[in-house]
């Protein structure tokens, strides 16, 4: 076989899920290769329109752009991070150039439940640790989900523009005037008509962040029955042991930069700090000390790894850390990172 040539039955099974253990390999390499960008491009749609064909989805409710080869990457490559990082990074440039929705059956699952109204079709999009999607809705909402994140929403979508997320997402809403979108989580829902706006709604956390760039939302308290309109600029945060919330204002950017690879810190405490960190390496981050004195944090960091951003925190803030690394469990799994991070006095 010709060397320049692309192996499109390789791809294809690779796709489909029958492909052999080095596939991933041949993946990695040939999505590297900048000269083959317009070959993937046509193999890619050949691809899609197949695997749609010999399904019983329709095309306007598979409107979302996620990939299997992020999900492949991330959760079964572990071993070889630094070359993974490099790649992923050039394989979402590449990515943005192959504009249609792949059918990611390993983060994509299309399920049913039953009531008593009968059966309901449900639609779950999730992120894996490490990475983050970007994602569109059938409605034309368009959004990214962060590390260990997921939404969920029912077949119906179109007629009832809502989502229940697990994590964190970044959402930019088409207008619908008749047709508010709500998100959806234990404690609250958000509803808009049209804006942008960041919500952090992670199980393990005390609290959500709410922080609107745009725009008008809707903000309600679901056991305390409270409300509140947001403006441009206000962030709310909901304290789940007390079941209420405060508002401040803020820059958005600092909420949302993580869908551009950054991370954006503005007069931040050391906690904010540390709950940003985790969410962005998939760590669990400690802060000891006097915390009635926490230092803040003015500064932009991108595309540092999280070593270089610890030093870098121990030269502008009166800390230091310590890493302890992944251990081995009784089960065979492995633990998080832990990071400790102590305020000298």
């Amino acid at each position: 076989m010709n060397k320049n040539k692309i192996d499109t039955e390789r791809i294809t099974r690779f796709f489909k899920g029958d492909s052999a253990e080095d596939a991933s390999q041949y993946i990695k390499e040939v999505f590297c290769d900048r000269e083959k960008v317009k070959e993937l491009d046509d193999l890619m749609r050949r691809i899609w329109y197949d695997l749609l064909s010999k399904s019983d989805l329709k095309e306007d409710k598979i409107d979302h752009v996620l990939y299997r080869i992020h999900y492949e990457i991330n959760t079964k490559m572990q071993k070889s991070k630094q070359t993974i990082s490099r790649f992923v990074k050039w394989f979402s440039r590449v990515a943005a150039i192959l504009v249609l929705p792949l059918i990611l059956y390993s983060g994509i699952h299309f399920y049913r439940t039953v009531s008593n109204k009968g059966d309901s079709s449900w639609v779950e999009i999730k992120t894996p640790a490490w990475t983050r999607s970007q994602f569109s809705l059938p409605d034309g909402t368009q959004g990214w989900l962060n590390s260990n994140s997921s939404i969920r929403y029912n077949g119906n979508f179109n007629n009832n523009r809502e989502v229940i997320l697990s994590g964190e997402a970044f959402f930019d809403v088409k207008k619908e005037s008749k047709k508010p979108f709500k998100v959806n989580t234990g404690e609250i829902t958000v509803t808009a008509l049209g804006t942008r706006y960041n919500i952090a709604s992670y199980e393990n956390e005390k609290s959500i962040e709410v922080a609107l760039e745009e725009g008008k939302l809707l903000f309600n308290n679901k056991k305390m029955n409270k409300s509140y309109l947001m403006k441009p600029n206000d962030c709310i945060i909901y304290d789940k042991k007390l079941n209420d919330f405060t508002v401040k204002r803020v820059e958005p950017e600092t909420y949302y930069s993580w869908t551009m690879g950054k991370l954006v810190f503005r007069n931040d405490s050391l906690d904010a700090v540390a709950r940003r960190l985790e969410r962005c390496y998939n760590i669990e981050v400690e802060v000891r000390g006097d915390l009635t004195k926490q230092p803040r944090l003015r500064a932009t960091f991108v595309d540092e790894n999280l070593e270089e951003i610890l030093k870098l925190l121990k030269l502008s803030l009166p800390i230091i850390y310590k890493i302890n690394p992944q251990q081995l469990k009784e089960d065979g799994t492995y633990s998080k990172t832990k990071v400790t991070i102590t305020i000298m006095t």
